[in-house]
């Protein structure tokens, strides 16, 4: 059993590192990542269904293993140059499901035949006992576990993913030909270090042929620097933070947004972003009593402390390293202003930056005459329908948080809200006070910009009907997704009531067919029953990974330690559920009873769980409960497809099979209906009636 083990291990490792490249080099959101989590499980599941004419020796899945997974490396890191289309650039939904499958598939493809062929290898000569075929489960989940462990705590700073293309050499010891292991394992040796040593043109090839001048891994994502015809961009997890040509927006920017604020009077300001674009210099031109740097990447915080600053500065200035979030739950500090420079809402984890329950956040770190300053995705003259739906939910949430808000249009919106009311020609007489020296913001440009009819055009378009933004109900992310889908639709109308109700509709539709699929044969019923677990397997972790992402920031950190949870717990539950006899009880009715419970307890609590201080703790021990049911599914199943005549020795791979399908479903079900329209609660209480049904349906009767 330690080669399922091992084979656990490359798995988890393989999948990690895939679904965090894809999502950084192409998705750049969670929604995606959601689906190539389901493209990831639906390929193993093909992959587990394949019967080769001849068995497949355990050395040439090694090296295939490793050559699929340098080559879907490859696919990632080139596909959009390979598209026309530049790193920082959105992509169209149909052209991100596609890339979900295409790059996700090959090498979860090979792990699901290497699943299958040991599963026939190794299968045990007595057939009788149900908890042979869990056993592979089991093994292969505490794999998975280590591989979580040691990617969370040794592996995640990684630079360059294609080392990862060695892991398979942990399955040659098992060879019993020496030659055949020494062949093999020098093989997989060669494929590794020659796509690892060509990993820096494919990245100059990802950059439009920029020189990359640094590349560093952390656990948030990767840190790039890019040099093009003497312009530097910064990117970090997928997104632009910087260029070398932002002077002229940080002067706008800073400066507009300290002019709401006393010139005479010495200010403590806490900026939360990349300070990398010249903002430090511009903060530090007015009066200045302490200057707190926020950012959630020590990577980022490093390449800003390393700046070159005039010495009377440093006293004043302060870098910290933390989550912004949380950062203002625990800070007694008041501040005079609070300016934030964030990469626009285009995923859960910069969503969480402009929701009403992060600006609440905000306002109470402020002093009584204190502001808020932050620039928004915008157009300054004509606002087509789709910004003015994007920018509505950030500004109706924002008015939720500030009784007063000033917005200033110019290239991008910008938004000063306080507790006070904020007279337009005081930022004037505040910046002619202070006369900084500029070289492309002028007194003309301001004036310009709170020109009244401008101002007044800009908000008589805001619509107070637009849901404002929210932790729990990301309008502002759903309607930046449209946003930037108009770009490849320019006519893209999304009704998102009618969405909503035809989701709900569609599920009711849904567990009514589940209810009647006891009058189905047995064998379809113990399918369904195997599809529904996956299909709340999968739905669940992607609702912890999302509220992961949402209330602690740290998704693709702390994603490895999820799932070794979540994997730890499989096993556990497998072990477990084996080893129940009662023939007299039933456990399939029992587990849909505690999957329902389970969801209902964080329908209810969850908003608590991501206030609390122990936020983290409380998603590990879902992904661990979530994967305990998962994985106590497995005997149980194994044991109602026995008593319903399937052969024996493909009872594993059927489970196996139907289990990722539900998950497969369940995948895309989330990331393009629940989770972005019904929003996380709706979500969970869609999950929970359609456990509800399941159960029901186990509970009566066959031909009742």
């Amino acid at each position: 059993m330690i080669i399922f083990t091992a084979l656990g291990i490359i798995a988890s490792v393989f999948q990690l590192v895939i679904l965090r490249e894809l999502n950084f080099s192409v998705a750049k959101q969670e929604f995606v990542f959601i689906l190539a989590c389901g493209a990831w499980i639906i390929f193993c599941a093909a992959g587990s269904k394949i019967r080769p004419i001849k068995k497949i020796p355990l050395p040439w899945l090694a090296l295939l293993a490793g050559i699929t997974f340098s080559l879907s490396l490859c696919l990632i890191h080139t596909a959009k140059a390979l598209s026309g289309i530049k790193y920082y650039e959105p992509l169209s939904l149909p052209a991100l499901i596609i890339f979900s499958l295409l790059l996700t598939g090959p090498a979860a493809l090979v792990i699901g035949l290497g699943f299958a062929e040991l599963a026939r290898s190794y299968a045990p000569e007595d057939l009788s006992s149900a908890g042979a075929y869990a056993n592979f489960f089991a093994f292969e989940a505490i794999g998975f576990f280590t591989g979580g462990l040691l990617f969370t705590f040794l592996f995640r700073d990684y630079s360059n993913p294609l080392v990862f293309s060695l892991l398979p050499l942990i399955l040659l010891p098992v060879e019993r030909e020496l030659n055949r292991k020494i062949k093999f394992g020098a093989l997989i040796i060669a494929v590794a270090v020659i796509s690892s040593a060509g990993f820096g043109r494919i990245m100059e090839r990802e950059f439009d042929g920029s020189r990359i001048i640094f590349n560093r891994g952390s656990g948030y994502g990767p840190v790039i620097a890019a040099e093009k015809a003497g312009v530097t961009s910064i990117f970090s997890s997928g997104a632009l933070l910087a260029t070398s040509e932002d002077k002229a927006a940080s002067e706008e920017f800073i400066h507009m947004s300290l002019s709401a604020l006393p010139a005479q009077e010495e200010k403590e300001v806490l900026f939360i972003g990349s300070a990398l674009s010249g903002q430090i210099e511009e903060i530090a031109k007015h009066k200045l009593k302490s200057l707190d740097c926020l950012q959630i990447n020590p990577l980022i915080t490093e390449l800003a402390r390393g700046k070159k600053l005039p010495e009377e500065w440093k006293n004043k200035i302060n870098f910290i390293t933390a989550d912004p979030r949380s950062y203002l739950k625990k800070t007694a500090k008041r501040y005079d202003a609070v300016l934030m420079n964030m990469p626009p809402p285009s995923n859960f984890n910069l969503n969480r930056y402009f929701t009403g329950d992060f600006f609440k956040l905000v306002c109470l770190r402020l002093k009584p005459k204190g502001i808020f300053s932050f620039p928004l995705p915008s157009k300054r003259e004509i606002l087509s329908p789709q910004f003015v739906r994007f920018d509505s939910s950030i500004i109706n949430a924002l008015d939720k948080a500030f009784p007063h808000r000033l917005i200033i249009p110019s290239d991008s919106m910008l938004l000063i809200a306080s507790r006070e009311n904020i007279p337009a020609q005081s930022l004037l007489d505040n910046f002619s006070a202070v006369h900084p020296k500029t070289e492309f913001f002028t007194l003309y440009h301001f004036r310009d910009y709170l020109d009244p009819a401008m101002r007044l055009y800009v908000q008589d378009l805001i619509d107070k009907k637009i849901e404002p933004n929210s932790d729990l109900n990301p309008s502002g992310l759903l309607n930046y997704l449209a946003l930037e889908q108009a770009k490849f639709y320019p006519n893209l109308r999304i009704n998102l009531g009618a969405v909503r109700r035809g989701t709900i509709l569609l599920f009711l539709l849904a567990g009514l067919l589940a209810l009647g699929c006891r009058r189905f044969s047995p064998r379809v019923s113990c399918l369904l029953n195997a599809g529904a677990i996956g299909f709340t397997s999968i739905s669940l972790s992607s609702v912890i990974f999302v509220s992961f992402a949402l209330f602690c920031g740290e998704l693709f950190w702390k994603l490895g330690l999820l799932i070794a949870f979540f994997m730890a717990a499989t096993a556990l539950g497998t072990f477990f559920a084996g080893r129940l006899k009662n023939e007299k009880v039933n456990f399939i009715l029992q587990l849909f009873l505690s999957w329902t419970i389970l969801l209902l307890v964080l329908f209810f609590k969850l908003e608590a769980i991501g206030e609390g201080n122990y936020a983290q703790p409380v998603f590990f021990l879902c992904a661990f409960f979530c994967g305990f049911l998962t994985g106590s599914a497995y005997p149980l199943l194994a044991r109602q497809l026995r008593a319903n005549k399937f052969q024996a020795q493909n009872i594993a791979t059927t489970i196996y099979a139907a289990d990722l399908t539900g998950a497969f479903l369940g995948s895309f079900a989330c990331g393009l209906l629940l989770v972005p329209f019904l929003g996380i609660g709706g979500a969970l209480l869609i999950l929970v009636f359609l456990n509800a049904v399941f159960a029901l349906a186990n509970s009566i009767p066959r031909g009742s």
